[in-house]
């Protein structure tokens, strides 16, 4: 199962974390791994291409880390949340299609920690 976990900062979306398979199909042949992969790696790059600066990112097979930027203005960080919520939603609508290869949580952060 694919795994997205979506943190949160008071009301803005800060980064997201992406692990696992699907195990919907064979390696290679997996519509809904590709499908997963395919919007975070475009939202990421997305992001980089429309702020003008790199978030943290970590990446493996089968994970993907990403955090916004420090010191955003408000219209980057606006311009973040657009592209953002197109990832939740991208998931959302991947989870009504394929409902047993995906789940999404919502994690908030509270004084640095998450919660």
């Amino acid at each position: 199962m694919i795994q997205v976990q979506i943190v949160k900062a008071g009301n803005h979306i800060s980064g997201f974390q992406i692990s696992g398979h699907a195990g919907y199909a064979q390696h290679g042949q997996d519509i809904v791994c590709a499908a997963a992969s395919f919007l975070a790696i475009t939202v990421v790059n997305s992001l980089e291409l429309q702020l003008g600066k790199e978030g943290t990112v970590k990446s493996e097979d089968g994970y993907l880390y990403y955090r916004l930027p420090q010191g955003l203005t408000e219209q980057e960080l606006e311009t973040a949340q657009i592209i953002l919520r197109t990832l939740v939603t991208g998931y959302q609508n991947l989870k009504e299609e394929y409902p047993k290869y995906i789940s999404i949580q919502n994690l908030r952060i509270k004084g640095g920690a998450l919660e």
